[in-house]
Protein backbone atom coordinates (compact mmCIF):
# COMPACT_ATOMS: atom_id res chain seq x y z
CA UNK A 1 0.00 0.00 0.00
CA UNK A 2 2.89 2.36 0.67
CA UNK A 3 5.83 1.15 -1.40
CA UNK A 4 4.28 0.17 -4.73
CA UNK A 5 2.63 3.54 -5.46
CA UNK A 6 5.98 5.21 -4.81
CA UNK A 7 7.72 2.65 -7.02
CA UNK A 8 5.25 3.22 -9.86
CA UNK A 9 5.78 6.97 -9.56
CA UNK A 10 9.57 6.38 -9.59
CA UNK A 11 9.86 8.17 -6.25
CA UNK A 12 12.69 5.95 -5.09
CA UNK A 13 14.15 8.18 -2.39
CA UNK A 14 10.73 8.51 -0.76
CA UNK A 15 10.27 4.75 -0.99
CA UNK A 16 13.51 4.20 0.95
CA UNK A 17 12.46 6.80 3.52
CA UNK A 18 9.05 5.11 3.90
CA UNK A 19 10.78 1.76 4.44
CA UNK A 20 13.03 3.27 7.12
CA UNK A 21 9.99 4.72 8.89
CA UNK A 22 8.09 1.44 8.64
CA UNK A 23 10.99 -0.64 9.97
CA UNK A 24 11.33 1.48 13.12
CA UNK A 25 8.26 -0.22 14.58
CA UNK A 26 8.10 -3.53 12.69
CA UNK A 27 9.42 -6.42 14.79
CA UNK A 28 8.30 -9.45 12.77
CA UNK A 29 11.52 -10.84 11.26
CA UNK A 30 9.80 -12.32 8.20
CA UNK A 31 8.23 -8.96 7.34
CA UNK A 32 11.49 -7.11 8.03
CA UNK A 33 13.37 -9.51 5.74
CA UNK A 34 10.88 -9.05 2.94
CA UNK A 35 10.80 -5.26 3.20
CA UNK A 36 14.58 -4.90 3.31
CA UNK A 37 15.09 -7.40 0.50
CA UNK A 38 12.49 -5.84 -1.77
CA UNK A 39 13.66 -2.29 -1.13
CA UNK A 40 17.19 -3.39 -2.09
CA UNK A 41 15.79 -4.68 -5.38
CA UNK A 42 13.44 -1.75 -6.04
CA UNK A 43 16.09 0.87 -5.41
CA UNK A 44 18.61 -0.89 -7.63
CA UNK A 45 17.96 1.42 -10.55
CA UNK A 46 20.39 3.75 -12.27
CA UNK A 47 21.28 6.63 -10.01
CA UNK A 48 20.46 4.79 -6.77
CA UNK A 49 22.96 1.93 -6.73
CA UNK A 50 24.69 3.13 -3.54
CA UNK A 51 21.37 3.26 -1.72
CA UNK A 52 20.42 -0.19 -3.03
CA UNK A 53 23.77 -1.58 -1.95
CA UNK A 54 23.21 -0.14 1.54
CA UNK A 55 19.92 -2.07 1.74
CA UNK A 56 21.55 -5.28 0.51
CA UNK A 57 24.28 -4.86 3.14
CA UNK A 58 21.64 -4.19 5.77
CA UNK A 59 19.89 -7.42 4.82
CA UNK A 60 23.12 -9.39 5.35
CA UNK A 61 23.83 -7.60 8.64
CA UNK A 62 20.35 -8.10 10.09
CA UNK A 63 19.92 -11.64 8.72
CA UNK A 64 23.52 -12.79 8.76
CA UNK A 65 22.60 -16.49 8.96
CA UNK A 66 20.14 -16.35 6.06
CA UNK A 67 21.30 -18.01 2.85
CA UNK A 68 18.82 -15.83 0.96
CA UNK A 69 20.36 -12.61 2.29
CA UNK A 70 23.75 -13.67 0.95
CA UNK A 71 22.23 -14.76 -2.35
CA UNK A 72 20.58 -11.33 -2.60
CA UNK A 73 24.03 -9.75 -2.10
CA UNK A 74 25.50 -12.06 -4.74
CA UNK A 75 22.69 -11.07 -7.11
CA UNK A 76 23.48 -7.39 -6.50
CA UNK A 77 26.98 -7.93 -7.89
CA UNK A 78 25.60 -9.92 -10.82
CA UNK A 79 23.23 -7.22 -12.08
CA UNK A 80 23.88 -6.81 -15.81
CA UNK A 81 25.17 -3.25 -15.55
CA UNK A 82 27.68 -4.29 -12.86
CA UNK A 83 28.72 -7.66 -14.24
CA UNK A 84 32.48 -7.84 -14.52
CA UNK A 85 34.90 -10.70 -13.85
CA UNK A 86 35.85 -9.07 -10.53
CA UNK A 87 32.22 -8.61 -9.47
CA UNK A 88 31.43 -12.20 -10.49
CA UNK A 89 34.17 -13.40 -8.14
CA UNK A 90 32.74 -11.26 -5.33
CA UNK A 91 29.26 -12.59 -6.07
CA UNK A 92 30.57 -16.17 -5.95
CA UNK A 93 32.04 -15.49 -2.50
CA UNK A 94 28.65 -14.31 -1.28
CA UNK A 95 27.01 -17.44 -2.69
CA UNK A 96 29.62 -19.55 -0.89
CA UNK A 97 28.74 -17.76 2.36
CA UNK A 98 25.06 -18.41 1.66
CA UNK A 99 25.83 -22.08 0.99
CA UNK A 100 27.58 -22.39 4.34
CA UNK A 101 24.55 -20.89 6.10
CA UNK A 102 22.18 -23.14 4.14
CA UNK A 103 24.12 -26.22 5.18
CA UNK A 104 24.22 -25.06 8.80
CA UNK A 105 20.44 -24.55 8.76
CA UNK A 106 19.95 -27.83 6.88
CA UNK A 107 17.73 -26.17 4.30
CA UNK A 108 17.81 -24.31 0.97
CA UNK A 109 21.15 -25.87 -0.04
CA UNK A 110 20.00 -26.75 -3.54
CA UNK A 111 18.59 -23.29 -4.18
CA UNK A 112 21.97 -21.71 -3.39
CA UNK A 113 23.73 -24.30 -5.56
CA UNK A 114 21.36 -23.43 -8.42
CA UNK A 115 22.37 -19.76 -8.15
CA UNK A 116 26.02 -20.81 -8.11
CA UNK A 117 25.52 -22.90 -11.26
CA UNK A 118 23.92 -19.94 -13.03
CA UNK A 119 26.87 -17.73 -12.14
CA UNK A 120 29.47 -20.35 -13.10
CA UNK A 121 27.76 -20.90 -16.46
CA UNK A 122 27.69 -17.17 -17.04
CA UNK A 123 31.37 -16.96 -16.17
CA UNK A 124 32.04 -19.89 -18.54
CA UNK A 125 33.79 -21.64 -15.66
CA UNK A 126 33.07 -25.13 -16.93
CA UNK A 127 35.10 -27.07 -14.37
CA UNK A 128 33.46 -25.12 -11.55
CA UNK A 129 30.04 -25.74 -13.08
CA UNK A 130 30.70 -29.48 -13.32
CA UNK A 131 31.80 -29.56 -9.68
CA UNK A 132 28.71 -27.63 -8.60
CA UNK A 133 26.39 -29.92 -10.57
CA UNK A 134 28.07 -32.96 -9.01
CA UNK A 135 27.52 -31.36 -5.62
CA UNK A 136 23.81 -31.01 -6.44
CA UNK A 137 23.68 -34.68 -7.42
CA UNK A 138 25.35 -35.66 -4.13
CA UNK A 139 23.13 -33.38 -2.09
CA UNK A 140 20.00 -35.04 -3.45
CA UNK A 141 20.81 -38.04 -1.25
CA UNK A 142 20.78 -35.85 1.89
CA UNK A 143 17.45 -35.50 3.65
CA UNK A 144 16.95 -31.89 4.64
CA UNK A 145 14.31 -30.06 6.67
CA UNK A 146 13.31 -28.19 3.54
CA UNK A 147 14.10 -29.73 0.18
CA UNK A 148 13.73 -28.33 -3.32
CA UNK A 149 10.54 -29.39 -5.05
CA UNK A 150 12.16 -28.95 -8.44
CA UNK A 151 15.64 -29.05 -9.84
CA UNK A 152 16.87 -25.99 -11.65
CA UNK A 153 18.60 -26.52 -14.97
CA UNK A 154 18.19 -23.21 -16.79
CA UNK A 155 21.97 -22.71 -16.83
CA UNK A 156 22.32 -25.68 -19.21
CA UNK A 157 20.49 -23.86 -22.01
CA UNK A 158 23.39 -21.83 -23.41
CA UNK A 159 26.33 -24.12 -22.70
CA UNK A 160 28.36 -24.99 -25.80
CA UNK A 161 28.33 -28.65 -26.79
CA UNK A 162 31.10 -30.52 -25.00
CA UNK A 163 31.96 -27.68 -22.60
CA UNK A 164 31.06 -29.93 -19.69
CA UNK A 165 30.91 -33.70 -19.30
CA UNK A 166 28.05 -34.89 -21.52
CA UNK A 167 27.32 -37.88 -19.26
CA UNK A 168 26.93 -35.49 -16.30
CA UNK A 169 24.52 -33.34 -18.32
CA UNK A 170 22.52 -36.44 -19.35
CA UNK A 171 22.42 -37.74 -15.77
CA UNK A 172 21.38 -34.34 -14.45
CA UNK A 173 18.62 -33.97 -17.05
CA UNK A 174 17.28 -37.41 -16.06
CA UNK A 175 17.17 -36.24 -12.44
CA UNK A 176 15.38 -33.04 -13.44
CA UNK A 177 12.74 -35.06 -15.29
CA UNK A 178 12.28 -37.59 -12.46
CA UNK A 179 9.59 -37.11 -9.80
CA UNK A 180 11.13 -35.72 -6.58
CA UNK A 181 10.56 -38.96 -4.66
CA UNK A 182 12.49 -40.94 -7.29
CA UNK A 183 15.63 -38.81 -7.52
CA UNK A 184 17.30 -40.42 -4.53
CA UNK A 185 20.66 -38.94 -5.35
CA UNK A 186 21.43 -40.88 -8.53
Amino acid sequence: EVFFPLLEAERYVEMGEAAETYLVTEQDSAIRFRVISEIAVFLDVPGHKDVAFHWAERLCEEFNDSPFAWCRMGAWYRAPRRETPANNRVAFGHYETGLGHARAADQWVLYVLFDMCRLLANMENWSGLEACMREINSDLAVERKLAALFLGDDWLQGIPEGAIDVSLVAQYRRLVAAPPNRRGGH
